[in-house]
């Protein structure tokens, strides 16, 4: 089962939270994406101080794929909204910034795996442009 989610359809950069607008986000979010969430925060915590929302193809089933756009926000309180790929398959969990010059997880491999699992990565960004 795959989904195609978005930020805010009238808009293109997400809007600012408010903080009950933030836990009603973070309840409506796919476990996978909550689970995401929390890893991305836990690896940047210097870094990013939220996540503000995804957008992309969501495959929210074992394993778990994500590929699309995140927004995210710094410790500044800037916001960026940045390519991202995911994949969680029991306790394999990988993720990259596509932008980014350092990675926790090699994107190439990451890149690889969701392949083979039939997704187009490149498709997919196309269609979200």
């Amino acid at each position: 089962m795959a989904n195609i989610i978005k930020f805010n359809q009238d808009d293109e950069k997400p809007q600012e939270l408010n903080e009950s607008q933030e836990s009603q986000q973070s309840q409506e979010l796919p476990k996978f994406l909550q689970d995401l969430r929390e890893f991305v925060l836990s690896y940047y915590p210097n870094t990013i101080s939220d996540i503000l929302g995804f957008s992309g193809f969501i495959k929210n089933d074992n394993p778990y794929v994500f590929v699309g756009y995140v927004a995210w926000q710094d410790n500044g309180s800037n916001q960026y909204i940045t390519p991202l790929i995911a994949m969680f398959n029991n306790i394999d969990k990988r993720f990259a910034f596509l932008n980014a010059k350092n990675h926790y997880f090699d994107p190439q491999v990451l890149k690889t795996d969701i392949q083979k699992l039939g997704i187009d990565i490149n498709q997919i960004y196309k269609a979200l442009e």
